[in-house]
C-alpha cells in the first residue's frame, strides 16, 4: 500500500471492496442457514433479563444535545418505566434527573415536555424548588425540616456524558460514573467522528409507542433483504436488491447496502467512494441505537422496550446545517415526513407489529434465517452472549 492509500482508506472502505468484488452477482455469505426461535421475542424471563442486562447496565443514547439548544432548557422522557428530566443548565451542561422530588416522590415536570424553558423545577405538591443542575434550592416552610441537608437531597443524578453531539446516560441511578462512550463505541467512535456527526444541528424528532417486541425492531433495520419487497413504493427503487456487507466491531456493527447507482463505484478511485450516496451507511450501537447515513442528512433511532409485546421509537433527523431558508426548511420537512411517517412508521413499525400478532400462535417455533440474514443472527448472538451466565 502506497503512503497516499494509506491516508484516504476509511473505515468503511473494507465494506465497498466486498461489495465490488459481489458486484454483478447474486452471492449470498457462503455462512450456513439458522434458526431463531420465537421465544426470544415472547418469554418473560428473557425480557426481564434484558431490561435489567442490557438497558440498566448499559449506555444507551437518548438522542441530540442539540435539541437543548439553550442553557434552561428542560425535556421529559418516559423509558423503561423511568420518567426522566433532561436539562442544559446555566452553566451550559446537559444533565439527566429521575424526575421525582425528593421530599414525596412526585414529578418535578408533570407535563411532557417537549425542549422549553425553565428557570427552575418546583414540585406541585408542596413546593420543593430545584436547580437546573439538580441541586435543592428552597423548602417552604424550612423550620418544618430542622436537620434537613439541602445539599444531600437534590435530584437523583443518572451518569450522563455527551459525545458526538449525542446523550448518552445510563439507566442506573445507585452508577456514579458517566459512562466512557469513546471506548464503549470502539471501533465505531472514529467513524461518527470521520462523519461529523456531532457537527450536524437538530432538526426534529418524533417518539411513538408501537406493539411490537423491541429486538422486531432492531432486526428490521439491520437486514437489508426486505427493501426492494416491503419497500416497493418508498425508497426500494433506490437500492440494489440485498447487495450489503457488516463488519462486527465488538457488540456493534457497521453495515453498508448499496443503492442503485453502486456501479459508479467500479470507476472510481478510494477517495471518491461515498458512503452515503454510493451507498448507504448504518451503525447499530448495542443495544438499541442504530444511526443511518442518508444521502444528505442523518438518522438516529433508539428502540426502548415499554413491555414485552410494546417499544418506544426514538427517531430523530439531524442536518448539516439548520435551515437557512423556507425553501431548505421545506426540503427537511418533507425529507422526514417520507423517512419517519411513509418508510419507518407506515413499513417498518407496521410490519413489525404484523409479526408480532403472528408470534401469539408462535410457541415452541423458530423462524429460518438465510443467508441474507446474517446480521439478525449476529445481533442475538450478541444478546446470548450478554444474558447466558444468568441462566436466560
Amino acid at each position: 500500500m502506497e503512503p497516499n492509500d494509506a491516508i484516504c482508506e476509511m473505515p468503511w472502505h473494507g465494506l465497498f471492496k466486498r461489495l465490488i468484488g459481489d458486484w454483478g452477482t447474486r452471492r449470498s455469505s457462503d455462512l450456513a442457514e439458522t434458526r431463531l426461535a420465537s421465544t426470544v421475542y415472547t418469554d418473560p424471563a428473557r425480557y426481564d433479563a434484558e431490561r435489567t442486562h442490557l438497558f440498566t447496565r448499559m449506555p444507551l443514547c437518548l438522542g441530540s444535545a442539540d435539541q437543548l439548544s439553550d442553557t434552561g432548557n428542560v425535556l421529559t422522557r418516559e423509558i423503561l418505566g423511568l420518567s426522566l428530566v433532561i436539562t442544559r443548565d446555566f452553566a451550559g451542561t446537559i444533565r439527566v434527573f429521575l424526575n421525582a422530588c425528593r421530599h414525596r416522590g412526585a414529578r418535578v415536570v408533570t407535563e411532557d415536555a417537549a425542549p422549553c424553558r425553565r428557570a427552575s423545577l418546583s414540585c406541585l405538591y408542596h413546593g420543593w424548588t430545584y436547580g437546573l443542575d439538580g441541586q435543592l434550592m428552597s423548602v417552604p416552610r424550612r423550620d418544618a425540616f430542622p436537620s434537613l441537608d439541602l445539599d444531600a437531597h437534590g435530584l437523583r443524578a443518572l451518569p450522563v456524558t455527551v459525545r458526538h453531539g449525542l446523550i448518552w446516560v445510563r439507566l442506573d441511578p445507585t452508577a456514579t460514573e458517566p459512562p466512557d462512550i469513546a471506548a464503549y463505541l470502539g471501533g465505531l467512535d472514529g467513524d461518527l467522528a470521520t462523519l461529523g456527526v456531532g457537527q450536524h444541528r437538530f432538526f426534529r424528532q418524533t417518539a411513538v409507542l408501537r406493539k411490537t417486541n423491541w429486538k422486531l425492531i432492531m432486526d428490521a433495520f439491520i437486514e437489508f433483504y426486505h427493501i426492494k419487497r416491503l419497500h416497493a413504493s418508498t425508497i426500494g427503487p433506490f437500492f440494489a436488491d440485498s447487495q450489503a456487507a457488516a463488519d462486527y466491531i465488538g457488540p456493534h456493527q457497521r453495515l453498508l447496502v448499496a443503492r442503485d447507482g453502486f456501479a459508479d463505484v467500479l470507476n472510481l478511485p478510494p477517495e471518491q467512494w461515498d458512503p452515503q450516496l454510493h451507498g448507504t451507511l448504518e451503525h447499530l450501537v448495542f443495544p438499541n441505537s442504530l444511526i443511518v447515513y442518508h444521502p444528505d442528512y442523518i438518522s438516529h433511532m433508539a428502540v426502548f422496550p415499554a413491555g414485552i409485546d410494546q417499544s418506544l421509537f426514538l427517531h430523530t433527523v439531524l442536518t448539516p446545517e439548520l435551515p437557512q431558508s423556507d425553501k431548505a426548511r421545506d426540503h427537511w420537512e418533507r425529507s422526514f415526513d417520507l423517512i419517519d411517517g411513509k418508510v419507518f412508521n407506515n413499513e417498518d413499525l407496521f410490519i413489525c407489529e404484523q409479526i408480532q400478532l403472528g408470534l401469539a400462535g408462535s410457541t415452541g417455533q423458530s423462524f429460518p434465517l438465510g443467508r441474507l440474514e446474517e446480521n439478525i443472527r449476529q445481533f442475538h448472538e450478541t444478546i446470548d452472549a450478554v444474558l447466558r451466565p444468568t441462566g436466560c
